[in-house]
C-alpha cells in the first residue's frame, strides 16, 4: 500500500541511529506516523512537505520519503513569539488529535497559519487557530448568539462552563464569573491589540486544559506558557508608557 500527499510535520523523534519516527498531519488521513531512514536533510516540526508513505498494510508503521516544500522554522526566529507559536500548534495537533482521523478544515487553518507566524498578525491567527482546534475536538465555543437572550449583537462575555456567549446586559450580574469576549473572535475585520489576544488565549487555555485533562493531565506546552508571559510583558510595558 502507498499514498502521497502534502503534509505538515508535527514531531520527529530518534528511533535508531540512522532513522527517525515522524508524525505528520494532512487533509486526507489526518495525523499519522512513519519511519524515515538515513535522511541527511533536517526535518523540522512545522515543515510543509510532500510525503510518500509505503507499507504492507495501513495498520503498520510504514516508511516515509519526505521532500520539504516550506519550512517556517527559520522565519519563526524573526520575532519573540514565532517559535512559541510554532511549537505550540505542533504540540496541540500531535498530542491532541486522534490518529488517522481527518480534520480537513483544521489542516487548512494550520497551513494558512504557519507562513504568518513571523508577521504582526501571527498572534491573532494563532488564537483563531486554537478556537478552530477546540471546535474540531468537540469543545467548540458558541460565539454566534447570546445563550440567555438569543441575540447576536452586543456579545461581550463567554461562559467558562459552556463556552457560550452572552450580551453585556444579560451577563452583567454574572460578570465576575465570565470571560470578556475579544471582538476579533467574532469579527475577522477587527484589529486586535495584545490585550485582546491575551484575553482570547485565556479563554482557549481554559477549554484546552479541560480537553487535555485526560490526555496530558491538563498540561499545555511550555512554549504556550512562554507566549502568554511574553504577551503579558508587552501589555505591562504599554501600560507603563501610558
Amino acid at each position: 500500500m502507498q499514498w502521497q500527499e502534502n503534509s505538515i510535520v508535527l514531531s520527529s523523534k530518534l528511533f535508531t541511529e540512522n532513522s527517525r519516527i515522524i508524525t505528520v498531519f494532512n487533509k486526507t488521513i489526518g495525523k499519522t506516523f512513519g519511519l524515515v531512514r538515513g535522511t541527511r536533510t533536517p526535518i523540522q516540526h512545522g515543515d510543509i512537505s510532500h510525503v510518500r508513505w509505503n507499507g504492507r498494510t495501513s495498520e503498520q508503521l510504514g516508511t516515509f520519503k519526505i521532500e520539504n516544500i516550506f519550512s517556517p522554522f527559520i522565519y519563526a526566529l524573526n520575532n519573540s513569539w514565532g517559535i512559541f507559536i510554532l511549537e505550540s500548534v505542533c504540540f496541540l495537533c500531535s498530542k491532541g488529535l486522534p490518529e488517522k482521523a481527518p480534520h480537513p478544515e483544521l489542516f487548512d487553518s494550520l497551513k494558512e497559519l504557519l507562513p504568518s507566524i513571523s508577521y504582526a498578525n501571527g498572534l491573532a491567527n494563532y488564537a483563531l487557530f486554537e478556537v478552530k482546534f477546540l471546535s474540531n475536538v468537540g469543545l467548540g465555543l458558541d460565539l454566534s448568539r447570546c445563550a440567555l437572550t438569543g441575540r447576536s449583537d452586543d456579545l461581550f462575555y463567554v461562559s467558562p462552563r459552556t463556552g457560550r456567549a452572552a450580551t453585556q446586559e444579560a451577563g452583567e450580574k454574572y460578570k465576575d464569573r465570565l470571560f470578556i469576549l475579544p471582538q476579533f473572535l467574532i469579527s475577522r475585520d477587527d484589529n486586535p491589540t495584545d490585550h485582546d489576544i491575551f484575553r482570547a488565549l485565556c479563554i482557549t487555555e481554559h477549554f484546552l486544559k479541560m480537553y487535555f485533562c485526560g490526555i496530558n493531565n491538563g498540561k499545555l506546552p511550555l512554549s504556550r506558557s512562554c507566549l502568554m508571559m511574553e504577551l503579558s510583558k508587552n501589555i505591562e510595558e504599554i501600560k507603563s508608557e501610558n
